[in-house]
């Protein structure tokens, strides 16, 4: 199975290291912490500034290494001015580790960077269309490469934490770290503080590409030797997708701001990345189709997995309980406007008496894709679920909740395609509320104190954070709201917990025991629906229901601890106070180098 390593400030033990030598005194109160504007500007200056303490802590902690590898950092020349190469190079000579060397890469004829101590060489490829990473490779001596478009800025703690990575995990191929963006004067915007590795996600967006570090081993397995690579930027994308079909990849991610973009850098990928990912192994291997992703303006792209043929039988499983309109609105929807050959739905009625609602079952007895099974025992959305998971026949399962309203027909075909994958686990889907706000868009651990739905109510359209709502990605949970399993992974695991998580939080506990058996659980936007959540029984932070609400989260937070505190695809550096990713104040993990940590 692929190896999904967990939300790193740096490797524990490192982080441990670096918390216990970087910080001379206690942690800066929330309170504190929080005074004054809540701007990206102001995060900086308490918890990402680099002075001169930080650089002899930094210096300090990197003489403990038994070995100091050289790292050779690659700056992609193309199409750059001589002025944007020389800022690069300066950010290069500002490390705080001093082993490193610098090669420019097919600049402009007309550049001739002032040295000024600056230790580079000048690389030109053989043929002007193509940049093979083996030419590269004779020319460049280090064990890591660190590439680096011409205008960017590396933080000059990023190769000290590159090295310190590397050391603290040597089976690890790569290493990517987050960004922003600075302008001429120095001033910083536009953070962009990423989640864990997701193979789904570096296909969709070249999420990676930026402050990165990799193995020259992984280079040289790569084999690029026939990748249409026409910029150093090219050939690392296609050395990040490369890693994306790997089995197993140790690829480490350290939520610190490692790299600075220039402020004009563009915003849109490359349309050349398009046609990277096409060839690349995954696709190529599963003939995957490639279209642009007209929702969002950042060049994203969506891939479309294919499905078997012949398609497998889906069992989707509605518990319900009267409320007629909204059960019929749902049960139509999957009956008439949902495009897949072979369905099965079976509508776990759970004591319903009103005459209408027993009319409208009593006229499904026709249709041989429909059947109603009846329990009349007290409320138990994880019993109900099991109940239809036992009936079912189907190789894939579906827990559908009788509040959705199918928006487009394709989307449990978009849901099995990933569902039939033999390292995903489980999928959930885009749903909105009926006014077009989010509803779901995949669930983050640790919001509100155990998980939350991530931008709920923002309108549609909106791409979200960085992409995030318009993006196929790994994520650690989604809603039991409309989930697609196999059902022999459902059976393995148990279904869901009836014994402990009868109500609420019985989705979560599901995927978090998805991902501790190896799978995957993928968010698609691309099946859409609406979902007007918890319509049919009301909210349960409200009354007695409040009551039974914290008790199951008591009961998550004893099952899975620290697992909950932490969600390894949303950074410590955003808030767990909120579900709109805004920054945290001060982050969750201190960062080895801040004031803050003082």
């Amino acid at each position: 199975m692929m190896e999904i390593n967990g939300m790193l400030s740096l490797p524990r033990r490192l982080l441990t290291a670096l918390r216990a030598r970087l910080r001379g005194s206690a942690d800066i109160p929330v309170r504190a912490a929080t005074s004054g504007k809540l701007t990206y500007a102001n995060w900086v200056s308490r918890y990402a500034t680099i002075g001169r303490p930080e650089r002899r802590r930094l210096i300090e902690l990197q003489q403990k290494l038994v070995e100091y590898p050289l790292m050779s950092v690659l700056i992609d020349g193309n199409n750059a001015s001589p002025e944007q190469i020389e800022l690069s190079l300066r950010s290069i000579g500002e490390q705080t580790y001093d082993r490193w060397e610098a090669l420019v890469v097919n600049p402009p004829a007309q550049f001739q960077a002032k040295k000024g101590g600056i230790r580079y060489q000048v690389f030109s490829t053989r043929r002007a269309d193509r940049v093979a990473f083996e030419e590269l490779l004779d020319a460049a001596s280090g064990m890591y490469i660190v590439p680096i478009a011409a205008g960017d800025q590396l933080s000059p703690a990023a190769l000290t934490a590159f090295v310190l990575g590397f050391s603290e995990r040597p089976d690890t191929k790569a290493i990517y770290s987050d960004e922003d963006r600075i302008d001429s004067i120095g001033q910083r915007s536009d953070p962009w503080f990423k989640g864990a590795w997701s193979p789904d996600q570096v296909l969709a967006q070249a999420y990676t590409l930026r402050s990165c570090a990799l193995n020259r081993e992984t280079i040289l397995s790569a084999r690029l030797q026939d990748a249409d690579t026409s910029s150093l930027t090219d050939a690392v994308y296609a050395i990040w997708l490369w890693l994306a079909a790997q089995a197993e990849a140790s690829i480490q991610h350290l939520p610190l701001v490692l790299y600075h973009r220039r402020a004009d850098a563009p915003r849109s990928e490359p349309i050349t990345f398009a046609d990277a990912v096409q060839a690349s192994p995954l696709a190529r291997k599963y003939g995957l189709e490639i279209r642009s992703n007209c929702s969002t303006e950042g060049g994203w792209r969506r891939v479309v997995w294919p499905t078997p043929n012949p398609a497998p039988r889906i069992s989707l499983c509605v518990p319900t309980r009267d409320r007629p309109q909204l059960l019929s609105n749902c049960i139509e929807g999957l009956r008439h406007r949902t495009d897949w050959p072979d369905l099965e739905i079976l509508i776990v009625d759970n004591g319903s008496s009103e005459a209408e609602t027993l009319a409208y079952l009593e006229s499904l007895v026709g249709d041989p894709r429909v059947r109603v099974l009846r329990d009349d025992g007290p409320f138990n959305f994880s019993r109900l679920n099991n109940l239809g998971a036992a009936a079912s026949t189907g190789a894939l399962f579906g827990l559908i909740n009788n509040d959705l309203a199918v928006k487009e027909p394709t989307w449990l075909r978009e849901m099995a395609s990933h569902a039939v994958r033999a390292d995903v686990g489980a999928v959930g889907a885009l749903l909105h509320y009926g006014n077009d706000t989010v509803q779901h868009a995949g669930v983050v651990l640790g919001i509100g104190g155990v998980a939350s739905h991530i931008h709920k109510g923002l309108p549609a359209g909106q791409a979200g954070y960085h992409g995030r709502v318009t993006l196929a990605q790994d994520v650690t949970c989604v809603t039991a709201a409309c989930l697609i399993t196999r059902r022999d992974v459902y059976q393995r695991l148990g279904g869901l917990d009836e014994q402990r998580f009868p109500v609420a939080y019985n989705d979560v506990d599901f995927c978090l025991r998805v991902r501790s058996n190896g799978f995957r659980v993928i968010y698609t936007p691309y099946a859409h629906l609406y979902h007007l959540e918890s319509a049919s029984r009301g909210r349960d932070d409200v009354g007695t229901r409040r009551a039974r609400l914290e008790l199951d989260k008591a009961t998550i937070l004893e099952r899975w601890g620290t697992k909950i505190a932490e969600d390894p695809f949303y950074s410590p550096n955003l808030s767990n106070n909120a579900t709109d990713c805004r920054l945290a104040f001060p982050p969750r993990v201190a960062l080895p180098w801040a004031q803050g940590s003082r």
